[in-house]
């Protein structure tokens, strides 16, 4: 394997900025849990190690101490430079610094070569004390917000990288090439070089299995293990009933007709239209719904004969925001498992896409649910309320596209919900987010295009009465759907 940097997970949405940064500059790097052992880190080989720790105030558990030997170079980052600390022999006392933008002054030394003086939005930064092995490598306010050992290449800095963060950058960046000695060798290729390998390697001479929901990173999947194995890959698509207008046919259309992936296409429309009929609560809906896709999967694949490898398209998405994905509806089996995915972000998927060659059309589709269009109607699902959710939602797609706003929102769909007064007409709701890996706020599409979408509706939907839009922020706790 080439050289590489592994990030130990203290902190998610640091691993993921410390990541992006360093793949940013063709770097290599994984994102491995922190209670790592010496002995796994060994086994992987890389560079130097990065603790990325996040900006709370809590001092996370000290990571393996055969880490801190000198055997690797460390970087640890934010609250984890505490841990460290402490691991190392010194203490993590109050919090000093509560909030707040500060001057922060560098010692000179082969991490901050080229690396000036700034300023830094410091945040929940303690007191430390210092053990005679360490040494101050950065100060604020006349605290110590950096440390460096006095013989053996391990460092500290009570601070994360912040977004378009230069200075930050350029630490990171220091640490990666000068300190462990890395190199400039990670793109788009050396990943679908690596991932084409790696699958070829895993299924050998024999077959392998993939199930196709019709978002792009189980299309990238099948494409990149298509290229590895030809005809020994079998994809499998269960068509739900529950996707966007022609989603199903566009999917086929390009990935089976255009590209030459062998897909099985399961028509399973009525199948789960029958088990929602009735059904409003929408974690039952849920339920069903994964139920059902399990089911459905596990009959298509024993008809399609012996697999020796399953594709899965977890992303690394996927396992920082700590779902279980392996829940998820999926084919099971004894089999090895490969996802090919897992190390890269939804963007860099993307990009992979672009590689890849795939047109602008597939990588910019908004990302879709698993449980389709069931959680974006309130109430029963029906024909006819799929209808008019479908062709909201097609309205309100087709006149972003138009208006070229595609790339700047991430997700943008319509929901609908029947009138409290007037259960024989309905409302739909419009939604839009900025794009973005952390989707936060809800978009501000032009006031004349939400009013060419709300006049479509209304006029192509005569069932549809009133035409709303959401401004709710998309916090932790409303999410960016509706249910």
């Amino acid at each position: 394997m080439r050289d590489m940097v592994l990030i130990l997970n203290f902190d998610p949405a640091g691993s993921r900025a410390v990541a992006r940064t360093l793949r940013a500059e063709h770097v290599y790097c994984k994102i491995v849990p922190p209670a790592i052992t010496a002995q796994e880190v060994r086994e992987q080989a890389p560079l130097g190690l990065v603790l990325a720790g996040g900006v709370t105030g809590a001092v996370p558990a000290a990571p393996d101490g055969e880490l801190l030997t000198g055997e690797w170079p460390v970087l640890a980052l934010g609250d984890a430079a505490c841990a460290l600390c402490r691991a190392l022999g010194g203490e993590a006392l109050e919090v000093a610094i509560g909030s707040g933008v500060s001057a922060v002054s560098f010692t000179r030394c082969t991490l901050t070569e080229g690396l000036d003086d700034c300023e830094r939005a410091l945040r929940a930064v303690r007191r430390l004390r210092l053990p005679d092995s360490l040494r101050v490598l950065a100060v604020s306010q006349e605290e110590t917000v950096g440390f460096l050992h006095e013989s053996l290449p391990l460092y500290g800095v009570q601070f994360a990288l912040e977004q378009n963060d230069t200075d930050g950058t350029q630490l990171v960046l220091g640490f990666a090439l000068n300190v462990c000695g890395c190199t400039r060798w990670w793109d788009e290729a050396a990943f679908v070089s690596r991932a084409v390998e790696e699958i070829s390697r895993v299924v050998g001479k024999g077959r392998a299995v993939c199930a196709m929901t019709g978002g792009l990173s189980s299309g990238i999947t099948a494409l990149l293990a298509h290229q590895a194995l030809g005809e020994r890959l079998q994809c499998v698509f269960i068509d739900t009933g529950l996707m966007r207008e022609n989603e199903a046919a566009r999917f086929l259309a390009f990935y089976r007709d255009q590209l030459g992936l062998p897909i099985a296409h399961v028509q399973g429309q009525d199948r789960f239209l029958a088990a929602l009929a009735g059904v409003s609560d929408p974690a039952e809906k849920r339920r069903i719904i994964g139920t059902e896709l399990q089911a459905t999967l596990s009959e298509a694949v024993s008809g399609l004969g012996h697999f020796d490898v399953i594709l899965r398209s977890t992303t690394c998405n996927d396992v920082l925001n700590g779902e279980d994905y392996r829940k998820r509806p999926g084919i099971r089996g004894e089999q090895p498992v490969v996802e090919p995915l897992r190390e890269l972000f939804k963007d860099e998927v993307r990009r992979v896409g672009a590689h890849l060659g795939l047109p602008e059309e597939v990588l910019q589709r908004p990302t879709f649910p698993g449980s389709g269009l069931a959680l974006r109607i309130l109430g029963e699902v029906t024909p006819a309320r799929l209808q008019s959710v479908r062709a909201a939602d097609q309205i309100f797609d087709e006149e972003i596209s138009a208006a070229g706003q595609s790339k700047r929102l991430g997700q943008h769909f319509a929901v609908l919900s029947p009138l409290p007064v007037d259960d024989a007409h309905a409302q739909i709701i419009l939604r839009a987010v900025n794009a973005g890996e952390t989707l936060t706020y809800a978009a501000r599409p032009a006031y004349d295009l939400l009013e060419r979408v709300t006049e479509r509706i209304l006029r192509e939907r005569p069932e549809v009465s009133r035409v709303v839009y959401d401004l709710t922020p998309a916090t932790r706790r409303s999410g960016v759907e509706w249910q």
